[in-house]
């Protein structure tokens, strides 16, 4: 069965690498499905289950896992593919909130075809989960900006089976269908409504985080806490503990010939099902729930398994059972936290630590059990932090050792006693003011993040493997020689023992652990290398910001940052892609150049300045960005930066407010090749810089495409190797311009569009120029491009 297990996991796996070409069909893994069984029958009336037969094994439950996913992904596909842009009225079922505020966007099923929109619903109305009404929907074939190491949007719409976005422009409800849990949560979303912390009880109780504050949120996930908000396996183990301890109390007033594990171990596995149902089934909460009916079913039938095989049986039948969850990153979370937690109470248990060679007293065994989890979590999950949210709270450690046992024994009980209680007896303000409080005290920790770049990343995973490895070693080496525990007699033939650990038996898979270990130093070795070999001499990058402009020059990790894309009341490009960018990438930003003052260009510039107050800004307006030092863009004006020559040809004259016309004009050369940064400047200001410009290698194509830029002039005197255009792709102007795309590929250009590739990357090394784009040609089938052809 593990080895069937092993290949379930295998073959879903699979999806997160191929290309839709790569996908099988159902009729062919159908064919290969009865071979293998055929085999195994054949093994199994042998009686031959020896190594072929584990291959053999380990096959069919490839073979299963490659069918399940593989069907499901095509059909996800199909249907994706078939969306067209268009209005569409039809009736939906809301099926999730997202977002509230200014504007709302939610999850919506199609009640005729049952496919599954992501709408953006701009009314003041708030609309319920449950609700039936009659849309007028702009539909939209699924798309997603795309920058390196930036969220996958596109990859998080298939995880849950969208297959299409959509604008809402008229709506009438029409009636209600609200599932229990539904009502359930609309009823608590009432008792709360006056509540200062009605998000994170309704995180707690429902696992809805529409309504939970920013800074809120903000706070719990810079100082590592914010798995406590998320319904998880803690909390389904909790609610099972509690269901078992009601059983337990029921059965105090039962004849002693009806007691048995049985009804506690129902009342226990019933909370949790029912806690579980009201989280909507999250992939946490889900695996929690597979585990705990596994253990169950396992003592009832007096079976065994060791804690590895459990995990890879629960993550199989997760898996099976959806595999598109393996897309998201709350799946790897969750994954990735019972692993270390398996892992680290199998090279040190808890039994293993020990006080004066005697064993911990039972009254103070929780401190030492809560720091001992918490310590191999701050050890061991780091990296996995670091790999999804590329930083850590240094904070964490302390904060998880105050915040889990209140979260654990005093919020949560309390939560879900206000959600099965109806509220009553003010439950819910009482879980309120606990909540208030334990919130205030995460929020003072907060402010010890710690952001990381990917290099750096990989080099604290190889020195946590490599001390991880360097404990191993300490712990079990001269194991041989100490033989069994000494503490009964008072002394010690080890200084290990005096240190407070005494281990009577290694775990049988430490061979297995340290090579482990050993591959993943050799990983983050080659992964480090990789990065550091492929590093260009500069490069341009020209990020996906949708409908707005962000172009960096870097050399030597610093930058030269070119607009800052747009902003909008409450947020920017320059905070959701670029600042994240940079941190990803360890680059510091030394100049900021704004082209125009446009808020599509400009929008950004103070979220910039404020996050590198020590950056110059060059602006052609007299708009300071709240920057008192700054520098102007004029014509004539040129600097080094890095061995890079920049020669600012245009505008003439400072502006109050720079508008297209007024756009600053930039030339950088490394003396072999030449990049042209235009902004939004139309045909007349290209044409007054024309005669001063030569053959350019890369020209960022002016006003994002727009007819009135890149004249025919422009495009004959320099005619560049690469044209990029950084556009949304819905955009309402319907940039780029087909004249322009056209007049570019007569002059033998390569048209690079954001709106198509995503980030868009530029590589100069000595004489050679090459680009890579985060769409290519093969890109993993939930990042190909969906919908209507290229342009």
């Amino acid at each position: 069965m593990e080895k069937f297990a092993l290949g379930c996991i295998a073959g879903v796996a699979t999806i997160l690498f191929l290309p839709e070409r790569g996908l099988l069909s159902s009729d062919f893994l159908f064919g290969v499905l009865c071979v293998l069984v055929g085999l195994n029958v054949y093994f199994y009336w042998r009686r031959r289950f020896s190594v072929w037969g584990g291959i053999v094994l380990g096959g069919l439950g490839l073979c299963v896992g490659l069918m399940i996913s593989h069907s499901q992904v095509l059909h996800l596909l199909q249907q994706a593919q078939a969306v067209s842009a268009q209005n569409v009225t039809a009736e939906f079922r809301i099926q999730k909130i997202q977002h509230i505020g200014d504007y709302q966007t939610a999850i919506v099923k199609n009640t005729a075809n049952r496919q599954l929109y992501y709408l953006t619903w701009n009314d003041s109305s708030p609309v319920k989960a449950g609700e039936i009404w009659r849309l007028e929907i702009r539909q939209r074939p699924l798309s997603s900006r795309l920058n390196q190491g930036g969220m996958d949007r596109q990859a998080w719409y298939f995880s849950q089976a969208i297959t299409a976005t959509g604008t809402v422009k008229s709506a009438v409800k029409i009636g209600d269908d609200f599932s229990w849990r539904e009502a359930w949560f609309h009823q608590s979303l009432r008792q709360t409504a006056d509540l200062p912390q009605q998000g994170l009880l309704l995180a707690l109780g429902f696992g809805e985080r529409a309504w939970l504050k920013p800074e809120a949120w903000q706070a719990y996930q810079q100082t590592n806490t914010a798995h406590l908000i998320a319904i998880s396996g803690l909390h389904i183990g909790l609610a099972m503990m509690l269901g078992m301890g009601l059983g337990r109390a029921f059965q105090f007033f039962l004849p002693t010939l009806w007691i048995s594990p049985l009804l506690p171990s129902l009342t226990g596995a019933g909370l949790a099902w029912i806690y579980v149902n009201l989280a909507g089934f999250a992939a946490p909460t889900s695996r929690a729930l597979v585990a705990l009916f596994l253990l169950l079913s396992l003592r009832f039938a007096r079976g065994y398994c060791s804690p590895w095989q459990l995990f890879v049986y629960g993550v199989a039948g997760l898996l099976l059972g959806n595999p598109l969850m393996i897309l998201s990153a709350s799946f790897w979370l969750s994954v990735g936290a019972v692993f270390c937690l398996i892992l680290w109470y199998r090279i040190f248990p808890l039994h293993a630590v020990r006080w004066r060679e005697q064993p911990i007293p039972s009254k103070v065994r929780w401190i030492f059990a809560l720091f001992h989890l918490q310590f191999g979590l701050l050890w061991l999950f780091t990296p996995i932090q670091i790999a999804l949210f590329n930083g850590f709270s240094w904070a964490g450690f302390a904060v998880n050792l105050i915040a889990v046992p209140f979260f654990s024994f005093f919020l949560v009980p309390l939560v879900l006693f206000a959600v099965l209680t109806n509220g009553s007896i003010g439950s819910w303000r009482l879980a309120d003011q606990f909540a208030q409080w334990i919130t205030h005290l995460i929020m003072r920790l907060d402010g010890y993040w710690l952001a990381v770049s990917e290099k750096t990343g990989w080099i604290l995973t190889a020195l946590l493997t490599f001390c991880l490895l360097i404990f191993i070693r300490w712990l079990y080496c001269e194991r041989a020689a100490v033989g069994p525990p000494l503490a009964a007699h008072g002394h010690s033939r080890s200084g290990r023992a005096r240190l407070g650990f005494s281990l009577e038996n290694k775990p049988a898979e430490r061979p297995f652990i340290v090579s482990g270990c050993l591959l993943l130093l050799l990983f983050c070795a080659v992964r480090w290398g990789y990065l550091w070999w492929r590093e260009p001499d500069w490069r341009v990058e020209t990020l996906d910001v949708g409908q707005g402009l962000a172009t960096l020059i870097v050399k030597n990790q610093r930058a030269v940052l070119y607009d800052t894309g747009v902003a909008w009341e409450g947020g920017s490009m320059a905070e959701i892609e670029i600042l994240p960018y940079l941190q990803r990438q360890g680059i510091v930003p030394d100049k900021l150049i704004l082209s125009h003052d446009d808020k599509d260009h400009s929008g950004g510039a103070q979220a910039i300045l404020q996050a590198y107050p020590e950056m110059e800004l060059i602006t052609p307006s007299h708009e300071n960005y709240g920057k008192i030092d700054r520098t102007f863009c004029l014509r004539g004006q040129n600097w080094r930066w890095q061995n890079l020559r920049f020669d600012v040809l245009s505008p003439a004259k400072i502006a109050v407010r720079a508008e297209n016309a007024d756009s600053c004009i930039v030339s950088v050369s490394d003396g072999i090749h030449r990049v042209l940064l235009t902004g939004d400047a139309d045909v007349a200001t290209e044409n007054q810089i024309i005669d001063r410009l030569g053959k350019t290698d890369v020209l960022q194509v002016g006003h994002h495409g727009s007819k009135t830029s890149t004249g025919s002039r422009l495009v004959r005197r320099i005619r560049p190797e690469i044209a990029l255009i950084s556009s949304g792709r819905w955009n309402p102007w319907h940039f780029p311009h087909p004249s322009v795309v056209e007049r570019l590929l007569r002059a033998q250009s390569a048209v690079k569009n954001t709106a198509v590739f995503g980030q868009i990357s530029v590589h100069f090394n000595g004489e050679k120029m090459s680009v890579e784009t985060m769409r290519t040609d093969f890109p993993p089938w939930y990042r190909g491009f969906i919908g209507e052809s290229r342009k």
